[in-house]
């Protein structure tokens, strides 16, 4: 009977063994696919964007497969404590409170806030203005914090949504003043969406986005810096970069010079 317990203990522990191998060939990412060009969802019906992207390239680089968790943002850091996933990559701004919750990576992209209106509105004009506006910003964002924190907005007046496409339908229904989001994300309404400008001369602090992963995890978050360092390196960065952000550039510059030479003409 004993030598009977011991073989079944055996081939029990070989079991649990070989499941951990198997979980260890997948490393899974929180996310907030509402938020392009950085993480939303393609025509395909599939998450893309810059971060998924870079994500893919990193677990291909620590021999992992990625495993995508798609939640609203103000749940993901909650959801990397709790086990859920294992790291967070969702354009997050590293700051002391979140570094309180998380690890964070080397930061691997540089933003600032931005302030979008309608473009016949005229009612921003210093940051001082945004005060008694009427704000739209994404739940639990630096947008959502500065509205309140550094603008003096009250909090009856910031409305904060899971999904940035929606702070758009707010403004444009007249709901809304303004909208404050990250800056590549008001680019990005601009080139979806009519009748929408940044308000230009806002001085905005400097931002920097990290990596995520659950306090005390050193483990993971050196393989995670090794692989983005390597992608660096060898300029697959850059590559990505270039697509989302450089070719978008290029875009509207060739669109600006065309309303150009059609108003001259």
């Amino acid at each position: 009977m004993k030598k009977a317990f011991a073989m079944l203990l055996s081939l029990a522990l070989l079991l649990g063994a070989a499941g951990a191998m198997a979980e260890s060939t997948t490393i899974t990412m929180g996310t907030n696919a509402g938020f392009a060009p950085f993480e939303y969802i393609g025509d395909d019906g599939e998450i893309t964007g810059f971060d998924v992207e870079l994500a893919y390239l990193m677990a291909q680089e620590m021999g992992m497969e990625l495993v995508i968790e798609d939640m609203y943002f103000d749940g993901l850091l909650a959801a990397l404590d709790q086990g859920t996933v294992d790291f967070v990559m969702a354009a997050m701004t590293i700051n002391d409170e979140r570094k309180e919750a998380a690890l964070f990576s080397t930061p691997y992209f540089n933003a600032s806030q931005a302030v979008v209106v309608l473009e016949d509105y005229e009612g921003i004009q210093t940051v001082e203005d945004i005060a008694d506006k009427k704000v739209a910003t994404q739940d639990g964002t630096t947008g959502y914090f500065m509205a309140l924190d550094t603008f003096g907005c009250d909090a009856s007046n910031v409305a904060a949504f899971k999904a940035s496409t929606d702070c758009v339908l707010e403004l444009t229904s007249g709901r809304a003043d303004c909208i404050i989001i990250d800056d590549s994300v008001a680019q990005n309404f601009l080139q979806n969406f009519d009748g929408l400008k940044i308000v230009e001369g806002l001085e905005m602090p400097l931002e920097e986005y990290g990596i995520a992963v659950k306090l005390g995890n050193e483990e993971l978050l050196e393989k995670i810096n090794a692989a983005l360092q390597t992608l660096v390196d060898n300029g697959t960065y850059d590559e990505i970069y270039a697509k989302y952000f450089l070719a978008a550039e290029e875009t509207e510059g060739a669109e600006e010079t065309a309303e150009t030479e059609e108003a001259a003409g």
